[in-house]
């Protein structure tokens, strides 16, 4: 899983790379800030999967939310990026903002804040150290302890 992982966030890394390519090399192109928002989102949720995995497994429930929260923050950012702009004086409005701006914070802003939390929270009993665990770290605490000569105990 975790190796799916790294060449996950290997390609979300040379989206971003190739769109700041684009973007310093040559004159603007339309792909580059879509590659950039698709890459972005997906080197933050490559990232937070790799720290959720315990072993070689990625509790369930957090990879289809990390799917989820991906889609609906990338596609937040392409979607704004493919609107038309129509800011400015009589433009549209969504609870007091502009559109273009209210789809971004409210959906990369907000969503993410109260999605993950609860996501964490209903996994946190299989993604944490269980009795047994606790158990074979003493063990392995103590065993380590006792190898250790006096003199570098009392130091530590």
């Amino acid at each position: 899983m975790k190796r799916r992982l790294i060449q996950l966030l290997f390609l979300c890394v040379l989206l971003v790379t190739s769109a700041y390519i684009s973007m310093l090399t040559s004159s603007p192109t339309t792909w580059a800030p879509l590659a950039l928002a698709v890459g972005a989102n997906g080197i933050i949720m490559t990232l937070m999967a790799i720290g959720a995995t315990r072993g070689d497994t990625l509790p369930r429930a957090l990879g289809i939310t990390f799917a989820c929260v991906f889609v609906l923050c990338a596609g937040a950012f392409v979607a704004a990026l493919l609107m038309t702009p129509n800011e400015g004086p009589g433009g549209p409005l969504f609870l007091g903002l502009p559109v273009r701006t209210a789809i971004v914070l409210y959906t990369v802003g907000l969503m993410p804040v109260v999605v993950l939390p609860f996501a964490y929270a209903f996994t946190f009993e299989s993604s944490t150290l269980s009795d047994a665990d606790l158990v074979r770290v003493r063990t392995a605490y103590a065993a380590v302890k006792a190898e250790q000569p006096l003199s570098e105990v009392g130091a530590s």
